[in-house]
């Protein structure tokens, strides 16, 4: 074998070395599973007095393509379609947002080139009738179409933030960041509305948490957030590459794929409960008979 070969077969096994590590390796199958206590999330749902959300609808305010092995190690390179997505659970008083999303030049700045202007104009619009607005952690991408709203004073006091959250915000130095003085210290499992309750789960980042929703009509739901960025995570379960959450968006690895574990133990022993990730337009789509058509 001639020295050029040679050096060709070790850099190939560094390369596949490199591969496996960075976009494979799922992290160590000994890390238990963080117990999600559905029992108890129920009993918060129904524990504050008035009417329950009716259907819950979504807007995708901009959209890429990103491999599949970044969101979720171990699943190739094949693209997949992500998108910012923002949610509401309609009430006839105004309902509640999740995740309001972000601007366009935000978008732009972290690579999704395709904009949906009309959806923000209508995320906009949900932020002002709403009655309150809830996120499952403070990226950009998940708080930023908030901090940006051009009516940011008189929505403000609608958010529930904790202080751990409001950490998250205030490391994006934005303007309107520095104006959020009024936080609430949330326990484990808390309900904040009718039917609506928040699950802390850091990992992702410290302020990291789930929404729960029970419908009026009994169907139930877990928003999982970037816990489980696409649909796969909590099904297999995997977390996201160690490229992505040790190197581009650091993240408390071992503590998310413990909570991913506890995510399908739970759709084990519960195969109704709707797990939602945050990010994945194919599952969002694929599932749209769960939702309202347009609210």
């Amino acid at each position: 074998m001639s020295r050029f070969s040679r050096v060709m077969i070790v850099l190939l096994l560094v390369a596949g070395l490199a591969y496996y590590w960075l976009l494979v390796n799922a992290g160590p199958a000994r890390i238990p599973a963080r117990p999600l206590d559905l029992a108890a999330m129920r009993q918060a749902a129904l524990a504050l007095p008035g009417s329950r959300p009716e259907s819950i609808s979504f807007k995708v305010l901009a959209r890429r393509h990103v491999p599949g092995a970044a969101l979720a190690a171990g699943t190739g390179l094949r693209q997949v379609d992500v998108g910012i997505i923002s949610w509401r659970l309609n009430r006839p008083d105004g309902g509640i947002v999740i995740d309001p999303g972000l601007s366009q030049a935000d978008a732009a700045a972290i690579g999704f080139k395709h904009y949906d202007r009309a959806a923000r104009a209508t995320v906009d619009n949900w932020l002002e009738q709403s009655r309150l607005i809830l996120f499952t952690h403070a990226h950009v991408d998940h708080v930023g179409l908030f901090l940006d709203h051009p009516a940011f004073d008189s929505i403000v006091a609608k958010a529930i933030i904790s202080p751990t959250l409001l950490n998250g915000i205030s490391a994006l130095w934005r303007e309107n960041g520095g104006r959020i003085t009024q936080t609430r210290s949330l326990r484990p499992i808390e309900a904040v509305a009718p039917g609506v309750v928040l699950v802390q789960t850091p990992g992702h980042t410290p302020g990291s948490e789930m929404v729960f929703v029970k419908l009026a009509d009994g169907r139930e739901f877990l928003f999982a957030g970037d816990t489980a960025s696409l649909g796969v995570n909590a099904d297999r379960p995997t977390p996201r590459s160690r490229l992505m959450a040790e190197w581009l968006a650091p993240e408390d690895r071992p503590a998310v794929i413990g909570w991913l574990k506890g995510l399908k133990a739970l759709k084990k022993r519960n195969p109704k409960v709707v797990i939602v990730p945050s990010h994945d337009l194919a599952w969002t789509f694929g599932n749209q008979k769960l939702f309202a058509k347009d609210k």
